[in-house]
């Protein structure tokens, strides 16, 4: 029974703490011969702020967030005019303006749990779709790009091994599996990780051999040293940076598929607004492009989340999943990393902002919501053999493009 109202029992408390801020402002603003309506609304709005994080916390035990103070601030802009209809009619009603804020409390606080407890416990719109969240795991280069004198395979490697632990453990709290494109860099570098990576259920596909200097080769022998490091079997291919890549060759290395495509418009990287932004088949190979809004073509890959706003982040992800039936995005294990703290590395402003530990949180939040309406989230191969397989599905794709 405890468990039962343990919620509406520390509403209250809250509610009872803000009654007495309140009423306390309240009370000492008419010793100094303030209106009554003013003084009322002065103690309403100080106390307002305190309750919201009050009730956030303590109440629902559920952290602050944008979506929770707009239904907070909306409820008590409804409960606001409650409070000022009461006091009047109570008023009016001849009680005396220091017992009528009493009365109007104790009905407000009735009504106003009831309008946050929906707030706070509506449901989610369900989401049916899969979700494909894949990592470049490779040597550390970026500072190279930026004129820093930077050893991948010794600098670089100590940045991306501590930021794919930190994605493992994401993944791993989350209870989620993910694709990791590794170069063999990475791989014959770092073998204590790519055990972690396949004991904890989650893909290994190619990223090529050395991400610095892509050559044709190494679709061939990456994918050779890959399978033969982890005794599996690769599948899927993305060339470094998403450079184009020869797609005859993946077929005839027998890759499953391809994920080197952004198909937005990103000045100075990818202009790829000609290309479907879902998946295609191209030279009988499937193509797997990262998510990018529809309409717009709003990319949503690893600089999105650096630099959206969380909400409108969330916001899209579950746009693209109703409109798409799936979401594939991309991160670094470099971003997990706390570049903020390195000026030495020269990172632009948009790569270290949220890295490290912000990143971590956000990948994390992105997740849970989505996991929370239903989205349901997969491999490549995984989603290639349930998502693709179907005759009717292959041939509509096969006419539209």
């Amino acid at each position: 029974m405890l468990n039962k109202y343990r919620s509406f029992l520390r509403f209250c408390i809250v509610g009872g703490c803000a009654a007495a801020v309140h009423y306390g402002i309240y009370y000492l603003l008419l010793q100094l011969a303030a209106p009554v309506n003013a003084a009322y609304i002065a103690g309403y709005l100080i106390s307002f702020v305190g309750n919201y994080f009050a009730t956030s916390y303590f109440t629902f035990s559920s952290k602050p967030t944008w979506g929770h103070f707009l239904g907070f601030a909306g409820s008590h802009a409804l409960n606001f005019l409650l409070h000022i209809v009461l006091l009047n009619l109570f008023l009016w009603l001849g009680v005396h303006k220091l017992i009528a804020p009493v009365f109007v409390m104790a009905v407000a606080m009735l009504v106003q749990y009831a309008v946050l407890y929906l707030v706070y416990h509506f449901p989610a719109r369900e989401i049916k779709g899969k979700v494909m969240l894949s990592f470049d795991t490779e040597e550390y280069d970026v500072p190279r790009e930026h004129g820093v004198e930077w050893d991948t395979l010794k600098e670089g490697m100590e940045v991306s091994v501590y930021g794919t632990n930190r994605i493992l453990d994401c993944l791993k709290e989350c209870g989620v599996h993910a694709t990791f494109f590794c170069t063999t860099n990475f791989a014959e570098h770092a073998p204590e990780i790519m055990q972690r990576i396949l004991s904890e259920g989650h893909e290994v596909a190619s990223h090529g051999c050395d991400h610095w200097q892509p050559k044709p080769e190494h679709v061939i022998e990456s994918k050779r040293i890959l399978e033969q490091l982890t005794g599996k079997p690769v599948y899927g291919y993305r060339q470094p940076r998403m450079f184009p890549v020869d797609l005859q060759e993946l077929k005839r290395q027998g890759y499953e598929y391809n994920a080197s495509l952004n198909p937005a418009f990103i000045p100075g990287r990818y202009i790829h607004l000609d290309m479907p932004r879902t998946w295609f088949y191209e030279q009988g190979l499937l193509q797997i492009p990262a998510s990018v809004s529809p309409w717009f073509r709003i990319p949503m890959f690893w600089l999105a989340l650096h630099n959206f706003p969380l909400w409108l982040y969330k916001a899209l992800c579950r746009r693209i999943l109703r409109h798409d039936g799936y979401f594939n995005t991309y991160f670094h294990p470099w971003e997990f990393y706390p570049l903020g703290e390195h000026p030495e590395f020269k990172m632009p402003f948009i790569i270290r902002n949220h890295a490290g530990e912000p990143m971590y949180q956000r990948l994390k939040a992105v997740i849970n919501d989505l996991k929370s309406r239903g989205a349901e989230f997969t491999t490549y191969h995984e989603w290639v053999q349930t998502s693709c397989s179907d005759y009717d599905v292959l041939i509509s794709k096969l006419d539209n493009n």
